[in-house]
């Protein structure tokens, strides 16, 4: 398993090299993280511009309150609503970023994939298939990070256990997001990337962990998007060449496919 783990960051460190040395792929993945987190500063911005006005609207009950009580209770309601947002948009960064800037990481990984060989026999591509996938991810993000954010306020543990929880989580979902392109190209759904990537789940872990907490700082994210779609791909590739390969190791050429 820790062998597995570092070779998992050692894909992501291959990433950085792919795009360093392609600075086309590099300037083509950061568009995407540059605007997403231009959406999300301008949200925080203008939330907490507004917050005050919000928040004395969503509580009438505290207009009898005295003064001094009732401006400390609203400023720290509004406090509260705008570390939310603030947090909540630091969880789907990542997923939103890729979610916007699908046609771009998939031309990176696509020309990633082509480098080591391409696909023999690929399957034509459905934008559909492939949207309603990375969608349903999306959406275990976005559900996800309420219980997890729920978590954080519990005292003691919230403040431990909580962030970890919550990292490990969206990390793997970061996992599945950059490696749809070699399943696709190959025709296999999001179940078939499930599966592999559990197979060796130590190994996607050691890529995604350090991907997605690297994407967590909006600025450096720019530069890490691009990275990580390349080692996403190489991880991917690596994980069905090994599958490919395993039924002729094993002596049985025509044994069943988990998937």
């Amino acid at each position: 398993m820790i062998r597995d783990f570092f070779a998992g960051i050692g894909l992501l460190l291959r990433g950085f090299g792919i795009v360093f040395r392609t600075p086309r792929l590099l300037l083509l993945g950061a568009l995407p993280a540059a605007l997403t987190g231009g959406l999300l500063l301008a949200l925080v911005i203008t939330l907490g511009i507004f917050a005050p006005d919000l928040v004395a609207l969503a509580t009438p009950f505290a207009d009898g309150w005295d003064h001094t009580y009732q401006e400390i209770f609203r400023d720290l309601v509004a406090v509260a609503l705008v570390i939310a947002l603030l947090f909540l948009g630091l969880l789907l960064f990542a997923a939103a970023t890729l979610a916007i800037g699908a046609p771009f990481y998939e031309s990176i990984a696509r020309r990633v994939e082509d480098q080591l060989g391409g696909v023999p026999t690929e399957h034509d591509t459905s934008w559909w298939a492939d949207t309603v996938d990375n969608a349903k991810v999306v959406g275990a993000s976005a559900l996800l990070a309420i219980p997890m954010f729920l978590i954080d306020l519990v005292p003691v543990v919230g403040e431990s256990v909580g962030p970890v929880i919550g990292v490990c989580v969206s990390a793997w979902l970061f996992g599945l997001e950059l490696s749809v392109v070699p399943f696709s190209r190959r025709g296999l759904p999001l179940t078939a990337r499930r599966h592999l990537l559990g197979q060796r789940r130590a190994m996607a872990f050691g890529f995604a962990l350090p991907a997605y907490l690297l994407c967590l700082v909006p600025l450096l994210a720019i530069i890490v998007m691009p990275a990580a779609t390349a080692g996403g791909t190489l991880l991917a590739h690596r994980l069905l060449e090994e599958q490919a390969q395993a039924p002729a190791r094993l002596g049985r050429p025509d044994a069943e496919k988990p998937f």
